[in-house]
């Protein structure tokens, strides 16, 4: 069954549509978008004061991370990122500069090189940041399709108790709530890493970070 938003419109419209626009995104905003991810990130992480980082390694037409992955490793964060198993399970590897990465088992995905791990590190993790094509206003993530972070997540949950969680998308692609629409297994969102800041969603949409000058 599709699922259609309060403005009639599917999952597969709406990515389909932001996905275009992603790679339309020039080089310049890029990189501004990089040195303000990052210095939003770096804010979020000191509020922890200690603890490991859940995160991933960017698409190249998606928020550019990277660069504040390579911050949190050197602030002495120790950084994780998502492997995708044969069996379609999602694993943990730790991540650092300069660490060989192969491809992974998902288009266009490179996964760091060395031990994989299952939600026991999810002990020491603080912080979450979690991709996403768009975000409702209301928490309500799109992601790519596969369900790997939903499944995960709930897996988590009968586990730990969950990490503080950041879906990462461009400030634009916060919709309004109801533009996405919700399945009884769609992970909600409080909060968005966003260039222009972190905005609370939902019952935590008064929170945002000090903006950035990024465009």
């Amino acid at each position: 069954m599709t699922s259609i938003s309060s403005n009639g419109t599917t999952k597969a419209d709406l990515r389909r549509r932001i996905l275009t626009e992603r790679r339309r995104r020039s080089p310049q905003v890029r990189q501004a978008a990089a040195h303000a991810l990052t210095e939003h990130l770096m804010r979020e992480l000191a509020r922890t004061s200690t603890g490991d980082l859940a995160a991933f390694l960017p698409l190249d037409t998606e928020p550019p991370l990277l660069a504040a992955l390579e911050a949190a490793h050197q602030a002495g964060h120790r950084v994780w990122v998502p492997v995708v198993e044969t069996d379609r399970a999602m694993r943990w590897c730790q991540w650092r500069p300069g660490i060989a990465l192969a491809p992974g088992s998902l288009p266009g995905l490179r996964e760091p090189i060395g031990p994989r791990h299952d939600i026991e590190v999810f002990r020491t993790i603080a912080l979450m940041v979690i991709p996403a094509v768009a975000v409702g206003a209301d928490g309500v993530r799109l992601g790519f399709g596969g369900g790997y972070y939903d499944r995960f997540l709930a897996r988590l949950a009968a586990a730990h108790p969950l990490p503080e969680m950041l879906a990462c998308v461009f400030h634009d692609e916060i919709l309004v709530a109801g533009s996405i629409p919700r399945e009884p297994h769609d992970a909600v969102m409080t909060k968005a890493l966003t260039e222009r800041g972190v905005v609370g969603l939902g019952s935590s949409k008064n929170h945002t970070s000090q903006p950035s000058g990024a465009e």
